[in-house]
């Protein structure tokens, strides 16, 4: 047979064996002995914390035929075949392969029909923030009203990336990190399991790396046990996963902290001769540092069990911003290594600055960062008298401007009042320019488009208005994240066969948007690729499309007004020549003198 790995090995059958999520595994035991159901489940953590394995075992139990305290017995047909992966109730589905609408609809179709097999029809949707945008909105109805024999269950790792509208309609459980108590305790139930001496150590370095994911961790171990199979020690596990020994990491700390940089970067070089890496170093500095400061100056305890007591009696007089400033740097150089291929050089660099007095390099921080702004400032303030000195001239000359026609007007004003008018006229001209300046150039932007504007407004369809706003939640599927807010700021408001009038929230926007021929084309080409036809876009404002369409039906009103009294004369027209001819029923005449009275008469 072949091998299997060790996380597939001893995934969890049942809800006892899950580590680290009890609240979690106790509701759901809970509402299937009460038999409180819920349509639609979201499952939401980090990678490795047991999502997927209760989704599976819920769906399971739901099915179970011989349920014992909520767990599925794991001994029934339904069980085994679930196990086996051959139920055919039990239908997992990865979003990450599966996104579109058409497989969104086809689950959708195919859960009308009841089970084959078992009580339920369990969907499982792993990784369901993958879905676009249109998969999510066809689901959404399902979701809230399912038929009774379905119960969704939905797996992510990204919470955020999954629309509220979704969220709303499950009950949501957020799985946490598992502890590292918690990863070492499974990994020694598992070793002793298979009959394989372990080091507690190993265990212990393995499970800082796994960072709360039960998976990271057996596959580590599984790999530990590949490079030597007879047992697991601490140094393979150290070569294994990059890491460097703690006692080592102990005395960089203890020269660290009493600013020694030579012994710190002598034996920082050792372990990255030995194989350890930058990040690696880092991490396990920092969380050196954050316990020995917790045991000295918080009187907590070492649950790591690597600091020596040695090691607490050195550490018990350094101040506590030693601590803070050392962390505050470890974690820039952290943030520093993304950024280059040169690993070595942050942190060599953080351990010289590490290891000097922390107060002189904050002070010079401050009074450089204080002198670069007192510069930039005092620029600025230069730059704003300027333009007040500017702005005040031209007003000035505006109101001392004499009028065009001063030479037939008398004033008999005095001294006080024309003062008074003067800074009257001023103000009223300088509040004056700005808004001549932008009615000017909006009404110079919507007559670029007021012709294309009319033209559609005269061919407009409603059929193709609703085509365009069927699809325009389909398009954000297809457009980068950076061009989905244009989606926000449009609102298609009338379509022609071939064209469709959008109407932009924001004048700027619309100016933007307008310059913009590659981005105007890519909208184009996306609404051509969903509506299956093509249709070329007129943008208007928000603020002038009432207008502009004000204008067109007023202009319009008499062609309207006779198109309609066509129409009624060609339905007229259209009529049967039966109902023309005069009835010479008596019924029919007794209706009319009725309604006309006498005036009525009769002709054959």
């Amino acid at each position: 047979m072949a091998y299997q790995a060790l996380y597939r090995k001893w995934r969890p059958r049942t809800f006892d064996s899950v580590v680290g999520q009890k609240d979690i595994t106790d509701t759901l035991k809970n509402a299937i002995k009460r038999g409180t159901i819920s349509h639609a489940f979201l499952f939401a953590g980090p990678r490795g914390t047991g999502k997927t394995s209760c989704a599976k075992i819920f769906a399971k139990a739901l099915n179970c035929t011989n349920l014992q305290d909520g767990e599925p017995c794991n001994k029934c047909a339904n069980c085994r075949a679930a196990d086996n992966g051959s139920m055919p109730d039990i239908i997992e589905i990865d979003a990450a392969s599966n996104n579109g609408v058409d497989e969104i609809r086809d689950i959708r179709d195919k859960a009308k029909y009841a089970p084959t097999q078992g009580k339920y029809k369990v969907y499982i949707i792993d990784e369901v923030h993958m879905l676009s945008i249109g998969a999510f909105n066809a689901l959404l109805k399902t979701l809230e009203e399912p038929p009774e024999h379905v119960v969704f269950i939905l797996a992510t790792t990204e919470l955020q990336k999954v629309p509220a509208t979704i969220i709303s309609r499950t009950q949501r459980y957020n799985f946490k990190r598992i502890s590292k108590a918690d990863l070492e305790k499974r990994m020694k139930y598992i070793l002793d399991q298979e009959k394989i001496k372990y080091d507690d150590k190993a265990l212990a370095v393995i499970a800082q790396v796994a960072d709360g994911g039960m998976r990271d961790a057996l596959s580590i171990l599984d790999q530990l046990l590949s490079y030597e199979k007879g047992s697991v020690n601490y140094n393979d596990a150290l070569q294994i996963t990059g890491f460097a020994a703690k006692e080592n990491i102990e005395k960089i700390l203890l020269a660290l902290l009493n600013k020694d940089a030579g012994n710190a970067l002598k034996e920082t070089q050792k372990e990255l001769r030995s194989g350890a890496s930058s990040k690696n170093i880092l991490d396990e500095l920092i969380d050196m540092a954050t316990n020995a400061l917790m045991i000295s100056k918080a009187g907590g305890s070492d649950e790591s069990g690597f600091i020596s007591d040695e090691f607490v009696q050195k550490i018990k007089d350094i101040p506590s911003t030693r601590y803070f400033h050392l962390i505050t740097l470890a974690n820039n150089a952290l943030n520093d290594l993304r950024y280059t291929n040169q690993q070595q050089i942050p942190l060599e660099v953080f351990l010289v600055e590490a290891s000097s007095n922390e107060k002189p390099v904050k002070q010079e921080t401050v009074k450089t960062t204080s002198a670069n702004s007192d510069s930039d400032l005092q620029a600025e303030i230069a730059a704003l008298k300027k333009q007040v000195v500017d702005l005040t001239q031209q007003v000035a000359n505006v109101a001392n401007e004499p009028p065009s026609n001063s030479s037939n007007q008398v004033f008999h004003l005095d001294t006080a009042k024309s003062s008074k008018n003067k800074k009257t006229r001023a103000e009223k001209a300088e509040n004056e320019v700005k808004p001549k300046k932008v009615v000017k150039r909006t009404k110079h932007t919507n007559e670029q488009n007021r012709k294309q504007v009319y033209h559609i407004l005269a061919n407009a369809t409603k059929k193709d208005l609703e085509t365009i706003k069927n699809v325009w939640p389909d398009l954000q599927s297809g457009l980068a994240v950076s061009e989905r807010a244009l989606l926000d700021v449009l609102e298609p408001v009338a379509a022609s066969h071939d064209q469709v009038v959008m109407k932009c929230k924001y004048t700027l926007w619309f100016e933007n948007a307008s310059s913009d021929s590659d981005l105007m084309n890519k909208l184009t080409s996306e609404i051509e690729k969903f509506a299956k036809h093509k249709y070329d876009i007129v943008l208007v404002p928000d603020d002038d499309w009432l207008a502009v369409r004000k204008e067109f039906i007023e202009s319009h009103k008499k062609e309207f007004l006779a198109k309609k009294k066509q129409k009624v004369s060609d339905i007229v027209q259209e009529e049967p020549e039966e109902k023309k001819e005069p009835k010479d029923d008596s019924k029919v005449i007794d209706k009319a003198k009725e309604l006309f009275g006498d005036t009525v008469n009769i002709k054959d």
